[in-house]
């Protein structure tokens, strides 16, 4: 195998082995070098997925696309990101699972897609059922959900290799890595929420647990239980309907009664279950080297709560601290970096511009505030209009689409509700090769009023077809 062959097998199947397993070999090639490695990767999976993923199958045939060129040429093949919650609202409330599964298997490969059909879903009495006999049925897969601030939840069938994969970079940083044989750390996680559930970022606990930690009893959760999707589809729904005024047509089944109440109970133990994390991290954890990684929020909220109980440097000054960044239009709180520091004693706190979209890639801030997009996506600004591929030069602002090149299960193309503007050529201060995110991020939804209708470069008959297509689930 050539070396160019080996480096694209590892940005495909191992990426970081592509950066030989260290932290500061992580996304310093050259542009040059990262974008000839990513356009063969796009060829590959291009070739791989076409005739395999039903829903991109329709959409190629439409637009006339049997081949891959240039990075441009898959734009018109980019999901736009309703694509994910495009199914009939109403399978949930009749609890038509059977009929989400045939939904779902037109977004993934065959051999994934027949498991799918093959689970016997028709006696799942809720969300929380479903994932759990998904999990079971499909080992390869994991399905997560968004947090459905529009009222309806993104379902994202990610194969369980993607999340391996995308924890295996972070591990790099996490323990430091400075080659294949560095020790493994007596690392521990907190995290500052639920134990288990499958909100895309609770999700994610499961493949932190394996790949950075060395025991699972290294893994402090807040709150010991589930977190039920359940019970958060619904709060989703009673927002959506105040929000249209329909509040009072809005039908709860008796059984979903029972999960809020249960969900209440678990409400008001959480002083107890939070007295008992503190209380762990004081003592157990007291100046070990830890890993926390949760949304912003999250993290300020622990900070708080811990300054308030007179709590500072906690953990070990090496602890790896990270975060989501890119508040998308969330105003945060002046000195949350700083709060979270001095809670945790960390040196550096690390942020991110990350969807649960997009698995395979998380681009990095550096100290000077950009994020550098990661080798394993390529990114993409469309034009907020029609969705056309802006220039790759400059400084360029438009709607961020993403094609993760680690999706195997999925077709990795992705338009996203956000506005980016991207540093194409002046090199960053930092140091770092290759372009990067210069300037605020923010939703087109919150810029636009709450409207943000994505016009997908495909034609709009294609694009029409292929969406009928995937919701037409006669037979």
């Amino acid at each position: 195998m050539s070396s160019a062959e080996q480096q694209l097998q590892q940005l495909l199947n191992d990426p970081a082995a592509l950066a030989d397993h260290s932290h500061h070999n992580w996304g310093r090639q050259s542009r040059g070098e990262i974008e000839a490695l990513q356009l063969a990767g796009l060829k590959q999976r291009f070739a791989e997925l076409r005739e395999r993923i039903p829903m991109l199958k329709k959409l190629a045939d439409a637009e006339g696309v049997a081949r891959i060129e240039t990075l441009d040429d898959v734009v018109p093949l980019l999901f736009e990101h309703t694509v994910y919650k495009s199914y009939p609202p109403s399978l949930l409330e009749k609890k038509n699972f059977t009929a989400i599964n045939k939904w779902l298997a037109k977004l993934v490969t065959p051999d994934v897609g027949a498991a799918i059909l093959a689970a016997d879903v028709s006696q799942c009495q809720g969300l929380d059922d479903w994932f759990d006999s998904m999990d079971k049925a499909v080992p390869g897969l994991r399905i997560s959900h968004t947090s459905g601030t529009s009222g309806t939840l993104s379902f994202l069938p990610h194969g369980v290799r993607e999340f391996e994969k995308a924890f295996e970079v972070r591990r790099l940083f996490a323990w430091n890595m400075e080659g294949p044989n560095s020790p493994q750390p007596s690392l521990h996680a907190v995290y500052p929420y639920y134990r288990k559930g499958y909100l895309s970022h609770v999700r994610a606990s499961e493949f932190l647990i394996t790949t950075l930690l060395a025991d699972e009893a290294h893994f402090h959760p807040a709150y010991p239980a589930t977190l039920s999707s359940d019970v958060l589809h619904l709060g989703a729904r009673v927002r959506a309907a105040h929000a249209n005024g329909t509040l009072d047509r809005l039908q709860v089944s008796p059984a979903l009664h029972s999960k809020k109440a249960e969900f209440e109970r678990l409400q008001a133990d959480m002083p107890q279950h939070l007295a008992r994390f503190f209380e762990q991290m004081t003592t157990q954890l007291s100046g070990k080297r830890v890993y926390v990684g949760a949304t912003w929020n999250l993290l300020h909220n622990m900070a708080k709560a811990g300054l308030n109980k007179g709590l500072e440097g906690v953990f070990h000054a090496d602890s790896y601290i990270t975060t989501t960044g890119g508040a998308k239009g969330v105003v945060q709180p002046e000195g949350w970096r700083e709060d979270v520091l001095r809670f945790t004693g960390a040196k550096t706190l690390h942020e991110t511009y990350a969807m649960s979209e997009v698995v395979g890639g998380s681009h990095m801030r550096c100290e000077h505030d950009h994020f550098h997009l990661a080798p394993t996506v390529i990114t993409y600004l469309l034009d907020p209009q029609t969705s056309k591929p802006l220039p790759r030069t400059g400084r360029v602002t438009g709607r961020a689409a993403f094609f993760d090149l680690g999706a195997q299960t999925r077709w990795g193309g992705f338009i996203t509700g956000d506005e980016l503007t991207i540093e194409w050529d002046a090199p960053c201060p930092c140091g770092r090769p290759g372009a990067y995110v210069a300037g605020p991020i923010q939703r087109y939804s919150e810029k636009n009023g709450g409207d943000d209708k994505i016009t997908c470069a495909a034609t709009e008959g294609s694009h029409r077809e292929a969406m009928d297509f995937l919701n037409n689930l006669e037979g």
